[in-house]
Order: structure tokens, then sequence, then C-alpha cells
């Protein structure tokens, strides 16, 4: 019991001794880049400015915040509302992805990252699904307000968009605030 007592003594001092972290930011952002849609044999191919995502690719913002110096957690959102000659068509798209910065303390660093999102398109009728993927990427800091990414991501769509296969390529641009 004293060894314990001991030890969590010394941790609490180490704690307290310990340079106190650096306030997080935020990086804002959207991308330009490639995406490969594939499904039984069949694909089709989008080059966007900015990237489109999700099985109606459209364009994206992203917000990263910052839950450790290493840890990234960014909500992904895009909206569409398209009308004309008495129809109307609107397409939503929200996404997350969870981000590991492998080497944070530096400013450029490779990042490996798990991702889901959820999109829906309505018009006479709605359809939605559900994608889950990954990600490998680099970040690199440009001065104090500048962020910049490559990135390539795989997503594997289902419901609606059953066997749907999203393959992106990526250059990301973000505002640090």
């Amino acid at each position: 019991m004293r060894i314990i007592t001991a030890f969590l003594t010394l941790t609490c001092f180490a704690a307290a001794a310990s340079p106190a972290q650096v306030k997080q930011s935020v990086e804002i952002g959207t991308s330009l880049g490639v995406t490969i849609y594939s499904r039984a044999g069949n694909s089709a191919t989008l080059i966007g400015v900015p990237a489109g995502v999700g099985p109606a690719a459209q364009p994206s913002i992203y917000a990263t915040f910052f839950a450790t110096p290493s840890i990234m957690i960014e909500p992904q959102v895009s909206f569409s509302h398209i009308s004309g000659s008495g129809s109307s068509a609107t397409m939503f798209d929200l996404g997350a992805q969870l981000g590991y910065l492998v080497t944070p303390a530096e400013r450029s660093s490779p990042y490996v990252a798990a991702n889901v999102a959820y999109q829906t398109i309505s018009d006479f009728s709605s359809i939605h699904g559900f994608g889950v993927g990954g990600a490998l990427g680099y970040r690199a800091r440009v001065g104090r307000g500048l962020a910049v990414r490559v990135e390539a991501r795989y997503r594997h769509w289902m419901g609606d968009f059953e066997g749907l296969n999203e393959i992106g390529f990526g250059i990301g641009l973000g505002g640090i605030i």
C-alpha cells in the first residue's frame, strides 16, 4: 500500500511540474481532388474543386479539432439544394474522421484516420446510406495560419448505396484559427 501511495504522490508531483499543454488550434478547410466510384465492375471518376465526397460527390467543408496534439477529430458537412421547372433535389452529407498524427510536434506529419459518413438524396423519393473507411495522409503547417494536406481515402457504402466503393485523392487547404 505504501508503494502505491508513493507512486501516486510522485505521479501527481510530476504532472504538476510538467509544462502546461499548448492550446490546440482549429483547422477549417476544404479540398480539391479526384474521387473514383466503383460498383459491380462499373466506375465513374469525378474531379472537383472543392472535391466531392459521398455517392452524390458534393463539395464539403471540414473542421479539425485537436483532442490532444496527436488526435484529430474532424466533422465534415455538405449541403446542396437544386430546384427548377417545378422540381427540386436536396443532398446532405455528414461525415466524421478520427485521425492520428504520427509526429505532432513537427510542422509536418503523416497521419492515419478512420472515417464514417451518412448521405441522403431527396427528390421525388429519398435514398440514403452509410459509409465507413479509412485514410492515409500528410499534413503540413505553412506559417501560422495555413495547413496543407495530401490525403488518400477509401470508403465502402451501405444502405441504398450498397456495394459502392469510393476512392479519393485530395489536397486539403485549411485555415488555422
